[in-house]
């Protein structure tokens, strides 16, 4: 909800600009344009600043660390490969998959330490590449995984955004979805009691809104599963480094990692043991 209130107040204020800049030239006009003119010219010019804003917008973000880059080339564990709309990280299991939206304006790779973690427990992973790196653009992204593998038990999850992203879809399908799993985010829209669910955040978030994840228990399934990592932050849940209005965790990324695989991992059996 905040991100639309903040985009509608965008688009409100380019356009109104633009009409006054458009206004305050028809004025010293000898021979003014006709109104609808004036309107037209206006909302091109609020268009092309909006679109201008929006693009720079956008591609300021967080970029993936080395740490997370080292991952493509490490030769033990799980194998990471480039696959059509993301990666796959292939573990040692073969029943359980996780399809991952990434965070917001986040460099998909910077998940990658943390999907490799979860992979070498046994759950294979799915890292999408999304467009622009916002998952709003793409909510369907795992039809593609979807459609190519199979799995006994399918799990999708984000961070942040991409958390609430993957609780939507899985609120749409429900019928071949067994798992949400959230870091750092909440549901938007109510998940059928079929669907699991797992909750993880830090203590140390500072970006995540107490106040919205408690009103989003409403659309909580129940039995869902909630973990608290004491020390934890926003950011951490993947390599990018610190975020914008985050805590300072008191733990380390790794840490941080290691105890959200275990989490994912205890949460899956779960959900085969159905």
């Amino acid at each position: 909800m905040k991100y639309i209130l903040l985009s509608v107040a965008a688009v409100a204020i380019v356009f109104g600009l633009s009409f006054l800049l458009t206004g305050l030239i028809r004025r010293k006009q000898k021979k003014k344009l006709p109104l609808i003119l004036h309107i037209l010219i206006s909302v091109g010019i609020g268009l092309l600043i909006f679109c201008a804003v929006g693009f720079c917008y956008l591609n300021v973000h967080y970029t993936a660390r080395e740490e997370a880059l080292a991952v493509l080339s490490d030769p033990t564990g799980a194998a990471v490969s480039k696959i059509d709309g993301g990666y796959f990280v292939d573990g040692s299991g073969q029943d359980a998959a996780l399809i991952f939206y990434p965070g917001a304006k986040v460099d998909s790779q910077a998940y990658l330490p943390l999907m490799k973690e979860i992979a070498d427990k046994g759950i294979d992973c799915f890292l999408l590449d999304l467009p622009m790196r916002m998952a709003i653009f793409d909510q369907n992204a795992a039809d593609r995984i979807m459609a190519e593998y199979d799995y006994p038990t399918v799990i999708v999850g984000g961070h942040s955004m991409g958390g609430m992203i993957a609780a939507s879809y899985a609120a749409a399908h429900k019928d071949t979805v067994d798992g949400v799993v959230l870091l750092a985010a909440y549901p938007t829209k109510p998940l059928d009691e079929s669907v699991g669910l797992l909750s993880v955040y830090g203590t140390e978030d500072k970006v995540l809104s107490r106040e919205a994840y408690e009103n989003a228990k409403q659309y909580v399934p129940i039995g869902a599963v909630e973990t608290v990592i004491d020390g934890g932050n926003h950011a951490q849940f993947g390599n990018y480094g610190a975020q914008e209005g985050d805590g300072e965790a008191t733990i380390t990324a790794k840490e941080q990692q290691t105890q959200t695989a275990y989490a994912v991992l205890k949460f899956a059996k779960t959900l085969s043991d159905r």
